[in-house]
C-alpha cells in the first residue's frame, strides 16, 4: 500500500481515532523515531510517565503499541504512519528495542512459514480437495443439508404467517436464535442470517412481512435451483452464504480501468464486522467486502476520494456489483464526481437492481443535489421525494454543517429503508464522510 495520509487513514478503526492520530502526527511529540528495513517505531509522550513505545511493521501495516487503548490501530501507530508518510527525513536507522524486535522476528517467521506451506508440493490433503469425485460428494453433502434446513425454515416461517404478525412479538428471543442456530448447522449461514434480523422488525409489520418474505423466497428457490439461469443460481448461492471461489474468480480476468473509490462503511453484526468499499467506473459499480472477526483489523483499504488504476472481477450474479481486486492498483489521483441523479431516478434503480435479484442488500448512488432535514428520523429531500436518513448524528451534523443551508451531493448508499451518506461533494472534490467528520 502507498503510504498516504488518506490511506493511512482509511486504516483507522472510527474518526476519533483519526482525528487524535493527526494531533499526535508531530515530529515535536515523539522521541527516538527511527525506520529500520521494513519497520517504523519511535516512542510518544502521553498522559503517563513513561512514553508509549509503538512499532509499525511495514508488511501488514501492522501496529504494536504499548499504550492501554484496545483499538487496532491505535492512535500511536496511526500518527507514526502519518509522521512517516509526511515527514521522513525525521527518522534514522536504528534497530528497535528487544521487546518490538522480537514481535518483527515473529512476524517475518510466520511470513516465511506461509510463503513456504504455498510453494511446497501439493499434500495428500491438497490432492484430495482437488478430486472431482471427492468435490462432487461433498457439494452434495452439503446441499442435502442446506435442503433439510430450509425445509425446517419453510415450516417455520408458514407457522409464523398462520399465527398472525401481531403475534410474533411475543415470541421468546430462543425462537429465532435456535432457528438461525439450525441453519447454521445446516450450513445456509445467508439464511441464518436473515433469521436472526427478523426480531429487529417486529415493531413494524410492513417490514416484518417484507423480511419473511424474503426468507420464505430462498426456501422455494433452493428445491427449484436446477431450473434458475447460471446468473439466478449464483444469486441464491450468495444469498444462503455459499462462499465465493476466489482463486476461480481472479483466474477469470476482469475489467482494467480507472475507478474512482466514492465512498466506505462498516457494519457490525454479533462477531463480524464487515467493510464495504464502493468503486465506481463510468456505467460500472463495484463493491469489494472484507471482513473482520474476534477484533482482528481489516487488511489495508483502498482510500475513498482517490482514484485507481486497477482490475476489478466481477462475481457471477444477475447484478454486476461483488467483486474483487486482481493484483495492485495504483493511485490515478482524486476521484472525478459524476453528477447526482434525483432520488426518484435512485428509487428507479435500486428496484431494477432488486427485480433481478431480490436477496440484494443494498445499492449505492451518487444523489444530489439534496436538502437535509433534522428530525426523527432526518430525511434527504429534492423535487422528486423525500428519504429516511441512516448514520451517526455527528454525521448528519457535519454534513448540515458543510451545506449552510445549501443543498449537496451525496454518495450514499440504500438498502430499501434508509439513505446513509458514504461521501459529500465539497469544493468541487469527494470528501469522504469519515475525513469530513476530524476536519
Amino acid at each position: 500500500m502507498t503510504l498516504t495520509p488518506d490511506a493511512i487513514l482509511a486504516l483507522a478503526p472510527d474518526s476519533g481515532s483519526a482525528a487524535n492520530a493527526r494531533k499526535l502526527a508531530s515530529p515535536a511529540k515523539w522521541q527516538h523515531l527511527n525506520a529500520p528495513a521494513g519497520s517504523l517505531w519511535g516512542e510518544c509522550q502521553g498522559s503517563g510517565k513513561d512514553p508509549y513505545l509503538t512499532g509499525v511493521d511495514l508488511s501488514g501495516p501492522v501496529g504494536k503499541c504499548s499504550c492501554p487503548s484496545r483499538k487496532f490501530p491505535c492512535k500511536h501507530a496511526l500518527a507514526l504512519l502519518l509522521l512517516y508518510a509526511t515527514h521522513p527525513g525525521d527518522f534514522g536507522p536504528a534497530a528497535p528495542p528487544e521487546s518490538l524486535q522480537t514481535w518483527l522476528d515473529g512476524r517475518a517467521q510466520r511470513a516465511e512459514g506461509d510463503k513456504q506451506r504455498a510453494e511446497a508440493p501439493p499434500a495428500a490433503d491438497d490432492a484430495k480437495a482437488a478430486d472431482p469425485a471427492g468435490q462432487a460428494r461433498r457439494r452434495a453433502a452439503r446441499e442435502k443439508k442446506v435442503s433439510g434446513g430450509l425445509d425446517s425454515l419453510q415450516t417455520f416461517l408458514k407457522d409464523l404467517i398462520r399465527d398472525g404478525l401481531a403475534q410474533a412479538p411475543s415470541r421468546p428471543y430462543t425462537d429465532w436464535d435456535t432457528r438461525a442456530a439450525r441453519l447454521v448447522d445446516a450450513q445456509a449461514p445467508g439464511a441464518a442470517r436473515l433469521v436472526r434480523q427478523l426480531p429487529g422488525h417486529l415493531h413494524d409489520p410492513t417490514e416484518l412481512l417484507s423480511h419473511v418474505a424474503r426468507a420464505y423466497l430462498l426456501t422455494e428457490a433452493w428445491p427449484r435451483r436446477e431450473t434458475l439461469s447460471a446468473a439466478e443460481h449464483a444469486d441464491l448461492r450468495a444469498a444462503l452464504g455459499f462462499p465465493l471461489d476466489n482463486a476461480a474468480l481472479l483466474e477469470g480476468g476482469g475489467l482494467r480501468a480507472t475507478w474512482h473509490v466514492m465512498g466506505q462503511g462498516v457494519t457490525d453484526e454479533d462477531t463480524v464486522r464487515t467493510r464495504r468499499t464502493w468503486l465506481v467506473s463510468g456505467e460500472h459499480t463495484a463493491l469489494l467486502l472484507d471482513f473482520s472477526a474476534g477484533g482482528r483489523p481489516f487488511p489495508p483499504a483502498l482510500p475513498p476520494g482517490v482514484a485507481v488504476q486497477a482490475e476489478v472481477c466481477f462475481a457471477p450474479g444477475s447484478v454486476a456489483q461483488r467483486a474483487l481486486l486482481r493484483g495492485e492498483a495504483t493511485n490515478a489521483g482524486p476521484a472525478s464526481v459524476p453528477g447526482g441523479v434525483p432520488l426518484d431516478t435512485l428509487l428507479d434503480r435500486h428496484g431494477a437492481a432488486l427485480a433481478l435479484n431480490p436477496w440484494l442488500d443494498r445499492t449505492a448512488h451518487v444523489t444530489g443535489p439534496v436538502y437535509l432535514s433534522p428530525g426523527e428520523p432526518w430525511h434527504a429531500q429534492d423535487d422528486t421525494g423525500c428519504l429516511p436518513l441512516a448514520g451517526a448524528e455527528r454525521s448528519l451534523y457535519t454534513l448540515l454543517a458543510l451545506g449552510g443551508g445549501e443543498p449537496l451531493t451525496l454518495y450514499a448508499e440504500w438498502d430499501g429503508a434508509a439513505l446513509t451518506p458514504l461521501s459529500v461533494v465539497h469544493g468541487g472534490a469527494l470528501l469522504p464522510l469519515r475525513q469530513a467528520e476530524g476536519a
